[in-house]
């Protein structure tokens, strides 16, 4: 009899563990799903990621160093740094679209040389707020005002400055690409609303792809689009990678420039913006009064149009670590006066891993990553300077 009673008790014991395990397993297995619509693969993620089961999970900042100080030598004084970019070996040049320059420091944040000077000749910038490197390790400098492009080789030697890109038009890309000989410019490129537009060795255009899907308001969007496209990141494989600016919770990637994959998040946040438009600018100045509009973020008149509204969240940079994971940095509205820096991690395949609030009120614009997953974010509190930092992440 106590063995019959020593046998049901441990069957109920291992019965118990069984479902035990099965719960937890259960609670902190991935609960999205992954279909295939049209030939897209769709991944929809829930509001909790694979991490949140985890009591120990976290992702922090670690700063590496910083280049810029509120007072120092002249080369570590910026008044506007418009762009950053890192070349092969880790040297690191920096615009700043007011000084009209380009400074070029090593690695470890030693300063090397300085590049360009206010002008409109050959190597000078009226406002140069783009820069990117090629596979030759030479600079590509984009001056906003005059349109066009100059080339500077890995010795600070101009090598040449073109014509305006694009004649009788305005251009405002976001960044610049080098992909198999050629370039591609991200962005806003007079009236059209492709987003991605390829040149050759000789700078000429030969075609724009991609167009841009609207959230919400054509208007305020079509806009925007002169400033903030979004983010986007070209993979080794020929995959571009992309999100809007006023983030829309998804993640879509194209191949061969048709849309493959779409990563999407539950959020409580199903608008990322909230706008008003008027057409006529007196009652536009008149509403600025109410009291009613006073929680609103931002205000832009112009050409007969006026816009209020609010903005909820904006990705602030799109990249992929050498482990595969994708990370799409945030600024998350929490208030009118108080705006959260966080990081979205998803693994190789969409699914979503955690989110993280980096910060309070602290706005990093990231503008590139080099291939050590280090960081280089542009901060101005105070004065300019660039933050190069990494994830820890566990």
């Amino acid at each position: 009899m106590k063995n019959t009673i020593k046998i049901i008790s441990f069957v109920l014991f291992i019965s118990a563990f069984l479902i035990l395990v099965s719960c937890q397993q259960k609670k902190a297995g991935w609960k999205g799903t992954i279909e295939e619509v049209d030939g897209v693969t769709v991944v929809k993620n829930p509001k909790e990621g694979l991490w949140d089961s985890e009591e120990k999970a976290n992702v922090t900042i670690i700063q590496e160093r910083q280049i810029g100080e509120l007072d120092g030598p002249e080369e570590s004084l910026f008044v506007f740094i418009s762009d950053v970019t890192v070349n092969s070996k880790g040297d690191i040049y920096i615009a700043d679209s007011r000084l009209n320059e380009i400074r070029k420091f090593n690695k470890d944040g030693k300063y090397l040389l300085s590049l360009g000077r206010r002008g409109q000749g050959p190597g000078e910038f009226q406002s140069v707020n783009i820069v990117s490197v090629n596979s030759q390790n030479e600079l590509i400098a984009f001056d906003n005002m005059l349109g066009r492009i100059s080339i500077f080789s890995d010795k600070g030697e101009l090598i040449k400055t073109t014509k305006k890109l694009i004649k009788d038009s305005w251009i405002s890309p976001s960044k610049i690409f080098s992909t198999d000989g050629n370039y591609v410019v991200f962005g806003k490129l007079g009236n059209s609303l492709k987003l991605f537009h390829e040149f050759g060795q000789d700078w000429n255009i030969t075609e724009s792809y991609i167009d841009y899907e609207f959230i919400d308001n054509r208007e305020f969007e079509e806009r925007s689009l002169n400033f903030g496209p979004g983010n986007c990141l070209f993979q080794d494989n020929g995959d571009i990678l992309y999100t809007k600016y006023y983030y829309d919770n998804q993640i879509l990637i194209y191949r061969n420039r048709e849309l493959r994959k779409i990563i999407s998040r539950e959020s409580e946040i199903k608008k990322p913006y909230e706008i008003l438009v008027f057409h006529d600018v007196n009652k536009a100045l008149n509403v600025r009064k109410d009291q009613k509009y006073q929680d609103y973020d931002f205000r832009s008149f112009g050409q007969g149009i006026a816009f209020f509204g609010k903005s909820f969240q904006n990705s602030l940079g799109l990249f992929q670590l050498s482990d595969g994971y994708m990370v799409n940095f945030l600024s998350v509205r929490k208030s009118k006066d108080i705006r959260e820096f966080g990081v979205e991690l998803y693994d190789s395949e969409g699914r979503f891993l955690y989110y993280s609030k980096l910060g309070e009120n602290l706005y990093y614009d990231i503008r590139c990553m080099d291939s050590n997953d280090l960081f280089y974010a542009v901060e101005r509190k105070e004065y300019n300077k660039v933050i190069i930092f990494r994830l820890g992440y566990y």
